[in-house]
């Protein structure tokens, strides 16, 4: 017998008709000896995803709760994440974007006992595959340690937002209902992860339970890839600010790990506004020895021969349009 809703999970969706039914199927696939509901908005797509997600609605009323927007709320500055996160009744909550999917029916189960059993921690965290878009193939996987453990601040703060993946973020509601000042200046993903982890960590799961879909259309990720340089630049610039506001909470104790996080951001900076003595002077040494080689050719032939790099991104948007 199901006890009242423990868990909410949250799936923004915006023409994505190609994509959400898998990530609906995820939802209704799990078993759970708890409640839980599923939150999902379309961001009035212009597409077909609104027409899948009432098909599931009407499939799973008990659990498939759908926002249906008449107005794009992103293109208006509002992130319905966000609205949908008010809405939550469950104690802790889910995230999986429109575009990805959940690979085990007892994803919400490992990972609620995970919490219950780490009463000192408010995020948990498992393994994920990176797959494309078209066929589902696996080009990779994001997994930050081979076992199940604990991942502590420092190394949320280092991560960037994607030493986990988004889809496998599981927290407590708390912070939500508490919310950290540095939570409404970033990306969803890498200020929660960090204020996920700030009290005792993130539990760790090693299983693989979803995969990611990277480069599909739409998504928030390819969103950003295609955006003016002064829009990137704008982006960063409060990701910086994030990062100070989370130095001040935190009373300086990962001064170190904010500092370096915020030269890497400069050194993007730098990169986008094409200042060939910035990227290669001393202060980002560092940087670039941590880089692999294909990003180091990248950066070179960046500015060397840009030609090059406007054809490699010339043929990805040919090979997305494919798909």
């Amino acid at each position: 017998m199901k006890n009242s809703i423990r868990v909410s999970v949250i799936c923004c969706a915006y023409n994505q008709e190609k994509y959400i039914e898998d990530a609906l199927k995820g939802f209704a696939s799990q078993k759970t000896d708890f409640g839980f509901e599923v939150l999902v908005s379309d961001d009035a797509s212009q597409d077909g995803t609104a027409e899948i997600i009432r098909r599931y609605e009407e499939q799973y009323p008990e659990i498939i709760k759908p926002v249906y927007f008449s107005e794009n709320q992103y293109s208006k500055g509002i992130n319905p994440a966000v609205i949908l996160m008010k809405k939550a009744q469950g104690d802790y909550i889910a995230f999986c974007e429109g575009d990805d999917y959940w690979i085990s029916e007892h994803k919400l189960q490992r990972q609620f006992d995970a919490m219950e059993a780490h009463p000192e921690c408010d995020m948990c965290a498992h393994g994920a595959l990176k797959v494309r878009p078209a066929d589902k193939k696996t080009i990779g996987r994001i997994e930050p340690m081979d076992r199940d453990g604990i991942l502590p601040m420092e190394t949320a703060i280092d991560g960037g937002g994607d030493f986990i993946a988004t889809n496998s973020l599981f927290f407590r509601r708390t912070i939500v209902d508490h919310p950290k000042s540095y939570l409404k200046y970033a990306a969803f993903d890498y200020a929660y992860q960090i204020s996920g982890a700030e009290r005792g960590g993130i539990v760790y799961l090693a299983e693989v339970m979803s995969a990611y879909r990277r480069g599909a259309k739409n998504s928030w990720t390819m969103t950003m890839m295609h955006a003016k340089n002064t829009v990137m630049i704008g982006h960063i610039e409060k990701m910086m600010t994030m990062l100070d506001l989370v130095n001040e909470e935190t009373h300086f104790r990962y001064d170190r790990n904010v500092r370096f996080a915020k030269l890497k951001y400069e050194f993007q900076i730098a990169t986008l506004k094409r200042d060939l003595k910035g990227v290669y002077s001393k202060r980002y040494s560092e940087i670039r020895s941590h880089m692999g080689s294909k990003k180091r050719l990248i950066l070179y032939l960046n500015y060397f021969a840009p030609w090059s790099i406007k054809m490699l991104q010339s043929v990805k948007s040919f090979r997305s349009s494919k798909e």
